[in-house]
């Protein structure tokens, strides 16, 4: 399938809401397809924070290193998602890894593009206002809600959001069970064990990453 430019920045969540006419200057400003073997970092702790990054294929792994030199999953990128999305509006440094777990392309938008085109066009700006103001305030909720959801109530929402936009209570895990619990901020043997409580209860049937819903 080929590459539609206006499609991929249309894709990233930040954006999705533009309206088309606004879509196509940043497609003007952006940079499509640039390709990244497996095992290349893409950026590194201390780059500078220079561009928002969108996966257009492949899957990027962002990472940490303790002080005992073992690395730390915080999260794996799939295709449309974007990374450092503050890199647009602020000048600073990269604290982590992203490093190509697969043949990967990313596509990007340099903040000192984006910047310019704020101050040529006030549309964007407002909109991209009102973008921020939105995500704050789900932000919030989010964390609101995080901290009144035991950990069994989490997995199990995460479970029948993921049932209900695949609308089948059969699917399989998109992402690792380790990607799964760091996105749940839960460690990766309190998933293990709560899965085996929900297998347990009769509320799933799991098998690897295959999950029905009962």
């Amino acid at each position: 399938m080929s590459h539609s430019a206006f499609a991929c920045i249309k894709a990233a969540p930040i954006f999705s809401q533009l309206p088309d006419v606004l879509i196509e200057e940043l497609v003007k400003i952006s940079i499509h397809q640039k390709k990244y073997v497996a095992g290349s970092y893409i950026y590194e702790p201390d780059d500078d924070l220079f561009a928002l990054i969108i996966v257009d294929t492949g899957k990027i792994d962002v990472l940490n290193v303790n002080e005992n030199g073992q690395e730390l999953l915080l999260y794996t990128l799939h295709s449309h998602q974007v990374d450092v999305e503050s890199s647009l509006f602020t000048d600073a440094l990269h604290h982590h890894f992203a490093r190509a777990k697969i043949d990967s392309s990313v596509c990007m938008i340099r903040r000192t593009d984006f910047q310019n085109l704020l101050q040529e066009n006030p549309k964007l700006s407002l909109h991209m206002l009102n973008v921020y103001g939105e995500r704050l305030t789900e932000l919030e909720q989010r964390q609101i809600s995080l901290s009144l959801q035991s950990a069994d109530e989490r997995l199990l929402k995460y479970l029948h959001e993921i049932a209900a936009i695949q609308m089948n209570n059969t699917f399989e895990l998109a992402i690792t069970k380790k990607e799964l619990a760091v996105s749940l901020h839960i460690t990766p043997e309190t998933l293990s064990r709560l899965f085996k409580k929900l297998v347990t209860n009769g509320t799933i049937i799991l098998d690897k990453r295959k999950i029905i819903l009962l």
